[in-house]
């Protein structure tokens, strides 16, 4: 396992849902926390396993911001 890491996304890119369901996504590989933090999501991402491969916590965010964009793009269609 690695250190823990906490990354501050802003609320106005990220949706709180699709943060949970990038945690659930990546739940093989660590265990993730996101706390509502003024204008941000604290995300912390704990236990990360050692055996990854790459920036697991980049790939975290990018899938969030992905399914970000495909639920704002859903309401306005």
């Amino acid at each position: 396992m690695t250190a823990a890491v906490t990354v501050k996304l802003h609320r106005t890119l990220y949706m709180q849902q699709a943060l949970q369901e990038a945690g659930q996504a990546f739940a093989e590989l660590a265990s993730f926390e996101i706390v509502r933090d003024g204008e941000y999501y604290a995300v912390h991402i704990a236990d990360i396993d050692a055996e990854v491969e790459g920036d697991l916590v980049a790939e975290f965010c990018n899938h969030a911001l992905v399914h970000t964009w495909n639920r704002k793009r859903k309401t306005v269609a």
